[in-house]
């Protein structure tokens, strides 16, 4: 497993340990991974976000066009 070392100011690093349980390892990797899935959904709702409004658009161009075939009386 690779090791890695952080600079955390005091008053942070006092904060998570009094949250650790002891294993301040532990808990910092349950707290990166935690927020890696966070930002993970947050990337991925922007992404389906972004897939719907181009579908709506598409969506209106098929609606208006469907209009215009009803409109002339023929569907």
């Amino acid at each position: 497993m690779p090791k890695i070392s952080m600079l955390i100011p005091d008053d942070q690093l006092a904060l998570i340990d009094a949250q650790a349980d002891g294993n301040r390892t532990a808990f910092m990797i349950a707290a990166a991974v935690e927020q890696a899935k966070r930002v993970k959904r947050r990337r991925m709702d922007a992404e389906i976000a972004a897939s719907v409004r181009a579908s709506d658009d598409d969506d209106f161009t098929v609606y208006a066009e469907w209009e215009g075939v009803v409109g002339d009386g023929l569907a």
